[in-house]
């Protein structure tokens, strides 16, 4: 694969270099930087990470907070173009090496209709085409309560994409479907009853290999609505997980109405009601509220947020609501400096773990602090 982005980057750069109209290319990128800090203990006064590393008792600024991407755009024809997008996340499991984000041709069947073909991004939230476009929204990062609920960050397969404009509205919708492999984290709670088979954060292969969905959504001049639904059949050898099942739904809107700036979202996921699935993929419910108010160049925002237990009460479900207070300065035309104080309270779940996102139980309160630069580019 990296072999083949190679290829198809040198092609694209040779293009936009020839005298010829053979392709119009266009590069575009993006990166966030960030610093976080915690001071979450348990009741032994030990101090506990939290997600994964995300923030510790020592201020970091190598987490997967850091992102950076560029994208590669070539219009072949008036019908076909083709998309490339690379990026480099830090913390300790991504090390900045390069990923392919997307990489898919586009037929244009006509001004409105499309299709892609390739690997393309997973439109599971309401903010997944930006979700690592840190400038393209307030907060430092998207909630995690809701935006950790999938690890799966793209597809490879076919997708329909129909958009209209009509007015000051604009709909969409979208069908899509395919397969993919995928890596996520393994859960605190999960390693420490593990017997020593997993580490909390350690990466964990899976795949997708029949997934089906469906995306609408209807913006204006004050905001927006969209409503997803995702379906596939989940393998992943470490838990024992063959064709089994799972479901991924999400509810949001936002609101842009004068200096007024409003956010939120509901997911819903659902697997299969067995140990091995709910283990790895517990049944979970998850939302958000931002409330913002624009003064000149800055954005003061509160959020809260929640995740809770879905319909099966998973003994690892992960079970918490946070406080968010944060900041947004605009420091130029296209760049934004942020600060947040976070307050998380985990609680329990139906067995009694109460771990929320930290990597440990026993955490009554704890505060994440971050502040982070974001640009485009």
């Amino acid at each position: 694969m990296k072999k083949y982005v190679l290829g198809l980057l040198a092609w694209l750069l040779v293009c936009a270099s020839l005298p010829v109209q053979a392709a119009d290319v266009s590069i575009s990128g993006y990166a966030s930087f960030a610093g976080t800090y915690s001071d979450s203990k348990d009741s032994s006064g030990t101090e506990v990470p939290y997600y994964f590393g995300l923030a510790t008792n020592k201020a970091q600024f190598d987490t997967v907070d850091n992102d950076i991407g560029l994208q590669f755009a070539a219009t072949v024809s008036d019908k076909v173009d083709m998309t490339v997008v690379l990026h480099a996340r830090g913390g300790s499991n991504n090390n900045y090496s390069i990923d392919t984000q997307w990489a898919y041709a586009s037929y244009h069947f006509t001004q409105d209709l499309e299709l892609r073909m390739g690997k393309y991004k997973g439109p599971f939230y309401m903010i997944s085409d930006y979700k690592n476009v840190g400038y393209a929204y307030p907060w430092v990062r998207p909630p995690l309560e809701v935006y950790s609920t999938n690890p799966i960050e793209a597809l490879s397969g076919l997708d329909v994409l129909w958009t209209k404009d009509a007015g000051h509205m604009r709909y969409l919708f979208e069908v899509y479907g395919g397969n993919g492999s995928h890596t996520g984290q393994v859960l605190a709670q999960v390693a420490d009853g593990s017997g020593g088979a997993f580490t909390a954060g350690q990466a964990v292969s899976f795949d997708t290999p029949k997934s089906f969905g469906i995306n609408m959504s209807m913006s204006g001049d004050i905001g927006s609505v969209r409503l997803g639904y995702y379906s596939t059949d989940v393998t992943a050898a470490n838990f024992g997980i063959t064709n089994q099942h799972g479901s991924f739904a999400g509810l949001g809107f936002t609101i842009d109405w004068k200096n007024i700036v409003v956010y939120s979202e509901y997911i819903i996921r659902d697997t299969d009601n067995t140990t091995a699935m709910q283990s790895a993929f517990p049944d979970q419910i998850a939302y958000y509220m931002t409330v913002g108010y624009r003064i000149k160049k800055y954005l003061p925002y509160l959020t809260y947020a929640k995740i809770d237990e879905g319909n099966f009460k998973s003994p690892v479900a992960q079970v918490q609501d946070s406080v968010a207070l944060g900041l947004r300065a605009e420091v130029g035309d296209a760049s934004a400096v942020k600060f947040e104080v976070m307050r998380v309270s985990p609680q329990k779940n139906s067995a009694g773990g109460d771990y929320g996102l930290f990597n440990s139980g026993g955490v009554k309160d704890g505060n994440v602090y971050t502040v982070s630069f974001d640009t485009i580019f």
